[in-house]
């Protein structure tokens, strides 16, 4: 009973992450990463109790690495220090700590910090430019590794398939929000649309959807669970396919099946989710959604030994996708005609990133703090602050420099490495087989995103995505282990 409880609550952690606008604001994330912290520790105790065994901590390890170098960047150091691991430090405190730099020109401090009593605002500074940004960014890391943690362990007493049906459902209702908001409401804050009917994003030239106010972060909330609707709609056709008899009755009785009809449910969920995604005419979305559909081809093909089979599954997936898109109704060809204008923007916010990297190569300017780094950094277009660097690999890079970057590398490479060992144990029943594949995918198509948005700077969006790489990475419960073909149980 209570690994159910722990089931539902992280739904509820992953609704609440979606539809308090991606949990962006402090009344927000607050207790959703408090809600994190507090169902991964119980989840551990759960799971241990019930003998589920870790094979995560390489990966735990490597993302507890992040932390500490996080917190390396808010410790104190003497001037002289700071100037000889990050020069770009000193320069940046003197151009936007106004307190600092009077402290520094009216006591007569030298320029190489020569001087015989410092005071403690001049000698005893953190590494990061922003500490209390940095700081906040730690406990956002921290609360969503105990849940990565927790859940990894939980699932392998739950199984997946209870746990990625509620995320389906929830995938669903947010679509299903954003179809009737966009019908009804329209998607223009400046023309005076409002997220819910009743909520005013602060800045009016942003294009809402949903409940999120960026479409581009409704999109990449999308392009995790879509994989994940697609996976639970193989597993549940894997499964009915092998109750299929020859001739017209087998047939018939076939489409009167239990089975089947959670799988036109889970093809109705893709469908809703699908044209939504496509509603917003977001272009990384998309793109990232068509890179996934073409993984699901590939998946499909290595599964299927029957040529029949993998044709059927094939095209079945085919003509849902097609449709998502005829459905919405989006005019995608126009939308990816008119994006040089964001190519360039991307191109100047990159190239301003870079110089920060240069002058910023050890210890970066410290999490969270791109937005500080640019007031000063920002070259072009300033009438726009640069807030992102929508590229989320060169932003860890600017906020973390080799400091962060190395462990967040050995963590991404470590998760790549747990996946790809759990389907070479080929442990997986047909459901759990999917459902790993489905949030594989989920996770491989985020990342694509990452390279020109920041969708997992959301923390809404940052809880999906754990609980995908929890899917992922998951050891097959034993009660299921070695049911490759097939398979009724609850995995």
């Amino acid at each position: 009973m209570i690994p159910g409880l722990l089931i539902a609550a992280t739904w509820c952690l992953v609704a609440w992450g979606a539809l308090a606008f991606g949990a962006v604001y402090p009344w927000a994330w607050r207790p959703l990463i408090t809600g994190c912290a507090v169902v991964g520790v119980a989840a551990l105790i759960v799971a241990w109790r019930h003998g589920a065994r870790a094979n995560d901590l390489p990966l735990l390890g490597a993302l507890v690495c992040v932390a500490l170098a996080a917190l390396v960047q808010l410790t104190p150091v003497s001037r002289d220090a700071r100037l000889a691991i990050s020069p770009g430090n000193e320069t940046l405190l003197l151009e936007q700590d106004l307190e600092y730099a009077a402290v520094i020109r009216l006591s007569g401090v030298a320029p190489d910090g020569s001087r015989l009593a410092v005071p403690d605002i001049v000698d005893s500074r953190p590494l990061s430019i922003a500490p209390t940004a940095t700081a906040r960014a730690v406990v956002l890391l921290v609360g969503f590794t105990l849940l990565l943690a927790g859940l990894t362990r939980l699932l392998h007493v739950t199984g997946v398939r209870r746990f990625c049906t509620g995320l389906v459902v929830i995938g669903a209702l947010l679509a299903i929000i954003g179809i009737v908001q966009k019908a009804t409401l329209g998607d223009h804050a400046y023309g005076g649309m409002k997220i819910y009917g009743f909520w005013a994003p602060y800045n009016k030239l942003t294009t809402p959807f949903g409940p999120f106010v960026n479409k581009n972060h409704f999109a990449g909330w999308m392009l995790m669970a879509l994989p994940v609707a697609l996976g639970l709609g193989l597993g549940w056709a894997e499964r009915s396919s092998r109750r299929l008899s020859p001739g017209w009755r087998g047939a018939v009785a076939w489409l009167s099946s239990p089975d089947v009809g959670k799988l036109q449910l889970a093809a109705i969920a893709t469908l809703l989710m699908g044209a939504s995604l496509a509603m917003t005419t977001s272009r990384s979305g998309i793109a990232g959604f068509l890179i996934a559909g073409m993984l699901g081809l590939v998946a499909v093909g290595r599964r299927f030994g029957s040529g029949r089979a993998r044709w059927a599954a094939a095209s079945g997936l085919t003509l849902l996708v097609l449709t998502m898109f005829a459905w919405s109704g989006a005019d995608v060809g126009a939308r990816f005609s008119a994006g040089a204008g964001a190519i360039d923007l991307r191109r100047h916010i990159w190239s301003d990133s870079i110089r920060v990297v240069r002058d910023f190569p050890l210890v970066g300017t410290g999490l969270n703090t791109f937005s500080q780094a640019m007031l000063s950094y920002q070259s072009r277009l300033r009438a726009t602050h640069f807030q992102e660097a929508h590229n989320e690999y060169l932003q860890i890079l600017v906020e973390g420099g080799l400091l962060i970057a190395l462990p967040a590398a050995a963590a991404l490479v470590l998760l790549a490495g747990a996946i790809r060992h759990r389907f070479r144990l080929q442990q997986d029943d047909a459901m759990t087989y999917w459902l790993r594949v489905g949030a594989t995918i989920g996770l491989v198509a985020i990342g694509l995103q990452s390279m020109v948005e920041f969708s997992l700077q959301m923390p809404g969006n940052a809880a999906l995505c754990v609980a995908l790489m929890a899917v992922a990475i998951h050891q097959t419960p034993s009660r299921y282990t070695g049911r490759r073909n097939g398979g009724t149980g609850d995995a």
